[in-house]
């Protein structure tokens, strides 16, 4: 009984190994045989040749028209972005020198109210009781 059960199981492993073998000798063979075609594929006519040279030249236009483009696009942006940048700089420079004018102008003034001469009457005018010593 042991000999049977160990002969059925290699008739049966026989047969599952065959079986694989088979599909793995059919799937190398399809990969070779497409490995094959790829690599001797047909060869092209002239004109073929031809054509496919002019559509690469089309390309290589295309691509190089596309990059001229492209350059132009960004020296016009990098110019736009200089001249931005030149304005910003003009309108700070002005602002700081109107801030300065500003400042000048201020301490002219307070320059000017320290040279003065005051007049007493004057700078006494208007406020009310002031103590001068006795009497007053």
């Amino acid at each position: 009984m042991a000999n049977n059960v160990i002969g059925q199981f290699r008739d049966e492993f026989e047969d599952t190994v065959t079986e694989a073998t088979q599909d793995f000798k059919d799937s190398v063979g399809e990969a070779i045989e497409q490995g094959m075609q790829s690599v001797s594929s047909p060869q092209m006519t002239p004109q073929q040749l031809q054509q496919k040279q002019q559509e690469n030249q089309q390309k290589e236009v295309d691509r190089q028209k596309q990059l001229a483009y492209t350059r132009n696009w960004l020296s016009d942006l990098k110019a736009a972005q200089e001249k931005v940048r030149a304005e910003n700089k003009q309108k700070e420079q002005q602002r700081l020198q109107a801030q300065q004018e500003e400042k000048q102008v201020s301490e002219m003034k307070k320059e000017e109210k320290k040279k003065k001469p005051v007049n007493p009457a004057v700078a006494y005018a208007g406020k009310a009781e002031f103590k001068r010593g006795v009497g007053g």
